[in-house]
């Protein structure tokens, strides 16, 4: 591939050409598209401390040449980014300072786009060979070569742009895990990517995209992981009542009360269309995953079943959508109670948008909680102990 470096003079004079790009280069017009989209997609895993051996880069949105087998970095200018641009009479790149919007029309007037198909006035007989990426390139010259985002965007342009920053790529992405000290055994390469994965829903053409709707056969969500607490937010939860191997009356409504904390309760989105659809964030205040939780009901054969349970069928499900009391407790209520048998009871403790919560380590203590218990029709066995239903009534203990 012919990578040249472009003075801001030669800027100017390419822009001139740029309308008959498509007509005149023909066949390698694309490709030039494509590889300017690959090289600008390497550009950004890069930093100053990054090796290299020679020839030029762009670097947080700067123009880089490599001396002495390190990238020397010049500043565009203000409004300016470098970025590696199609060639118009030729085949190859070229590698220079320009706008973000010249960067878009240049490469759009190829034909070739972020997930590396054609326009519908490309070259109908080229095969493109381009991987699912974005050409887009942000540079905040004021970050260097930090990967810190701030937060002071959250209100900016930089929550409506289809721009990925610069700042924000996360150069690790692109390593497998593989052959490292910190390695072992049975481990499996992971994905790689150096835009931070934001096409991805691109590589699996066969799944819809999720776009906030539960969909049973199957989605690919676009929607970034989100905000991680630390280690001193992870939430957790544990049943009161019923207490573990408790003995219910059948029939019978009886209140679930559930311990929780470590989470800032009473955040929940629509379901029907929000499902999933933002990503995790945290309570400013506490630093906590603003969420809420669940209760699962599932029947057993046992308390000594040992074969997994299907999730598809549960007895009881009900989300806590409500704040915490003052002690630190959900509460609901099961109506009309459960027929006689055996149960598990779960907690399923997730974000606002109703995904499971994520946190910063991955060794932790269990952040649900699960109880065993038997629900029994009067004059039944269970287990010696027993719960009160919601009425004040106390069933007679069971051996």
């Amino acid at each position: 591939m012919k990578v040249s470096v472009f003075t801001i003079l030669g800027f100017s004079s390419l822009a001139a050409a740029l309308p008959t790009l498509t007509r005149r280069g023909g066949r390698f017009a694309l490709q030039n598209g494509i590889d300017a989209i690959n090289l600008n997609n390497q550009f950004q895993s890069l930093t100053s401390s990054s090796p290299c051996t020679s020839g030029n880069a762009c670097v947080n949105g700067q123009f880089a040449q490599c001396v002495n087998g390190q990238y020397v970095l010049t500043s565009c200018g203000s409004g300016l980014i470098c970025a590696a641009l199609p060639l118009v009479n030729s085949a190859g790149t070229s590698i220079t300072c320009t706008t973000q919007q010249d960067l878009n029309s240049r490469i759009a007037a190829t034909g070739a786009t972020a997930n590396g198909t054609t326009t519908t006035d490309s070259p109908s007989n080229v095969t493109p060979t381009g991987s699912p990426s974005s050409f887009s390139v942000s540079s905040n010259p004021s970050t260097g070569t930090s990967n810190t985002g701030t937060g002071s965007s959250s209100n900016s342009s930089a929550q409506t742009s289809l721009t990925l920053l610069s700042s924000l790529v996360a150069p690790d992405f692109a390593k497998t895990g593989l052959n490292t000290n910190t390695s072992e055994a049975g481990e499996v390469a992971s994905l790689t990517s150096t835009n931070n994965f934001i096409n991805f829903c691109a590589t699996l053409p066969n799944l819809p995209i999720t776009n906030g709707q539960q969909i049973k056969t199957g989605s690919c969500n676009p929607a970034p992981m989100g905000a991680i607490p630390s280690t001193t937010n992870m939430p957790s939860a544990k049943f009161v009542s019923p207490n573990n191997l408790a003995v219910v009356p059948a029939n019978t409504t009886f209140q679930v009360t559930l311990a929780i904390k470590g989470l800032a309760t009473g955040f929940f989105v629509n379901p029907d269309t929000n499902y999933f659809a933002a990503p995790q964030s945290l309570d400013s205040t506490s630093g906590q995953i603003q969420g809420h939780s669940h209760i699962v009901i599932e029947a057993l054969e046992s308390l000594t079943q040992t074969t997994p349970t299907d999730p598809n069928k549960f007895a009881f499900f009900v989300g806590l959508n409500g704040k915490a009391d003052a002690k630190g407790q959900l509460y609901a209520n099961v109506t009309g109670g459960l027929p006689a048998g055996t149960y598990k009871m779960s907690t399923i403790v997730t974000a606002m948008n109703h995904q499971p919560v994520l946190v910063a380590v991955a060794q932790h203590g269990t952040l649900d909680d699960q109880i065993y218990f038997t629900v029994a029709a009067p004059g039944q066995s269970g287990t010696t102990k027993t719960t009160t239903s919601i009425d004040g009534s106390k069933p007679s203990a069971s051996s």
